[in-house]
């Protein structure tokens, strides 16, 4: 059914050079695109083998009609394309249309409208750190902006996206599901030196999650409007003043956990600069429900909301003075004092922190180096202990005697979090080298990063990665990379994502833990003009624990891919043969791992219509 939908795309790009002859009135268009053709096999252990001649092909349609300026549009087709002869992502064959068209855009009121439809084209379910599991189904967006800019009155902007997808996981029988639409609304004044703006945003979402993450199929539900106001103003000595104000509500069900509330927040700010090298700052933010924003930022890492952690009313105010001087141009102090308070789990806690810090850069050894250093102390009301917590980081790069050098690292200690009771800890490195000797060439990299919070055991997310790179000519390239990781993360409609806030606070339930190792490398060759040869291979082992209730369901998994391409171009003909095999398996689905592979051979040729 799928094939018998795109298949009069196929027949339109086909019989493109008779279209091309088309005029119609003021419209102007132009058209070019690539037309294949050529043997195509797919085979496997869980799936029928399929083998004949296809014919495909990638299309650009664009116009106008009048001028660009009143009606312009762009369609993009694709028909039965795949990663071994395309750069479409999927092992299988891939079709769909990308569209999109302004109106009125030389006008006061310009709008816009895209479209996007995929048929069996390839995904990813992201694992922090490592090799993405591999997925494939159908998806489809549409989002449509319109705007007014009328001198002298507000602006106002309107924008609507919605889309879907459904997608299978190779290896698996499980399914996902994820739908989603937004509504946002702004708009903006000037009046008698006042800059004013305003906006409200309407959005909701639904996934079901694959049984290998949740340990079961798990529907998820999320609902949320958010609206505001801002107003500023200049102040003397070259300063500013803002104010802001934002409701927002949600509505959520997540893996049986529901929660709904509303947050309202209040942030003020202001600066002057009494001198070029001298600045002043104060803020206050104030918000009535601390534990909903705590669920607010697990929204914006793009995670689904989860159940607040209590019940009990919450609420929190934060006040904050820096100083900042630059003695030289070079270096940059800051003084800073700030007072918190919070009250959440019917406690109220109250903290003092004060302290500064600098930021110095030069030229050094040929190179650039920059780097910074933090210091706070923080007193705590109550009793509660007082700590000590500081931050580092540094940064160089520079070119010793033809070795291009870049490195960097970072390291803090008892960094404050969003909850007075909660500090965090974390460093991070990275350094990579590059040499060219004639025609060879070599280069590496490291990195490793930790963070965890202080005095909470097990709450820690790792990663390190290393690669490497050698080469002669464009006779051969080779690379290799492999990365290892593990930490905490919430299950979401599109992979697992790292807890953006402090693991105590949430749930055990709707914690999943992952770890594992991933190494990949890659060949590529143009030994002669217009000759392209690569191959390339990943493999990744990884085990998640998800969390079911009391429950705790364990799953190892692997997923390896080769990814091959050999392609030559005359004149304006390509001849191409890819190979492609996957094979990836999870225990916990109780299936042997699947294997599919995909094989292609055939000629391409592209054409410019009109």
């Amino acid at each position: 059914m799928q094939f018998a939908r795109v298949m009069p795309a196929g027949f339109l790009l086909l019989a493109l050079p008779v279209a091309a002859q088309l005029k119609l009135g003021e419209t102007s268009n132009t058209a070019n695109g690539t037309i294949s053709s050529g043997y195509n096999a797919t085979y496997g252990n869980m799936i029928q083998s399929t083998h004949g001649w296809t014919v495909g092909g990638v299309g650009t349609f664009a116009g106008s009609y009048h001028s660009p300026n009143f009606l312009s549009y762009n369609i993009n087709p694709y028909l039965n394309q795949s990663r071994a002869n395309s750069n479409f992502q999927s092992i299988s064959d891939a079709s769909g249309v990308n569209a999109s068209a302004t109106i009125f855009g030389g006008s006061p009121f310009p709008g816009s409208i895209s479209y996007s439809k995929a048929y069996n084209s390839e995904g990813n379910y992201g694992i922090p750190g490592l090799t993405n599991y591999v997925t494939h189904g159908n998806n489809d967006v549409l989002g449509v902006n319109w705007s007014e800019i009328v001198g002298g009155l507000p602006t106002f902007s309107a924008g609507f996206q919605t889309g879907s997808s459904n997608y299978s996981v190779y290896g698996t029988n499980d399914q996902g599901k994820n739908s989603f639409h937004t509504l946002n609304l702004q708009s903006a004044y000037r009046w008698a030196g006042f800059q004013t703006s305003g906006y409200y945003v309407n959005g909701g979402s639904h996934a079901e999650i694959p049984q290998i993450v949740a340990g079961e199929i798990t529907g998820t539900h999320t609902s949320t409007d958010a609206f505001g106001a801002s107003v500023s103003h200049l102040l003397p000595w070259r300063g500013s003043a803002s104010t802001a104000f934002n409701r927002s509500n949600w509505n959520s069900d997540y893996l049986g956990y529901s929660s709904t509330g509303t947050i309202d927040t209040l942030n003020c700010l202001a600066s002057v600069h009494p001198k070029n090298n001298v600045s002043l700052t104060g803020t206050v933010n104030y918000s009535d429900n601390l534990d909903g924003q705590l669920i607010q930022s697990i929204i914006t890492s793009g995670g689904v909301v989860p159940a607040s952690s209590s019940s009990d009313q919450s609420h929190s105010l934060d006040m904050m003075g820096t100083l900042a001087y630059v003695p030289i141009n070079q270096l940059q102090t800051t003084a800073f004092v700030e007072r918190r308070s919070q009250y959440y789990l019917d406690q109220t806690y109250g903290l003092t922190s004060y302290g500064g810090g600098a930021s110095y850069s030069r030229h050094l050894l040929g190179g650039a180096f920059n780097g910074g250093f933090t210091l706070s102390a923080n007193k705590g009301d109550q009793g509660q202990q007082d700590t000590l917590g500081f931050s580092t980081n540094a940064n160089y790069n520079s070119e010793v005697k033809g070795w291009h050098i870049t490195g960097g690292f970072g390291y803090a200690q008892n960094m404050q979090t969003l909850l007075i009771t909660y500090l965090n800890s974390n460093y991070y490195y990275s350094a990579s080298v590059h040499k060219r000797f004639g025609e060879f060439s070599f280069g590496g990299g490291a990195g490793q990063a930790r963070t965890a919070i202080t005095d909470h055991a097990g709450t820690e997310n790792r990663s390190e990665s290393y690669n490497a790179t050698a080469g002669y000519g464009a006779w051969v390239i080779a690379t290799g990379s492999y990365a290892k990781s593990s930490g905490q993360a919430l299950a979401t409609g599109a992979g697992l994502v790292p807890i953006p806030i402090p693991p105590p606070v949430l749930p055990p339930g709707l914690i999943s833990l992952y770890g594992g190792d991933s190494y990949s490398f890659s060949l590529a060759s143009s030994p002669v003009r217009r000759l392209t040869i690569s191959a390339a291979y990943s493999r990744a082992l990884s085990n998640t624990t998800n969390p079911t209730g009391t429950d705790l369901i364990s799953s190892s998994n692997h997923t390896s891919q080769l990814n091959s391409i050999v392609q030559y171009q005359f004149r304006k003909m390509y001849f191409t043969s890819g190979y492609d095999r996957l094979e990836q398996g999870f225990s916990v689905s109780g299936n042997k791992p699947e294997i599919i592979a995909s094989y292609y051979m055939g000629i391409s040729r592209w054409f410019n219509f009109f």
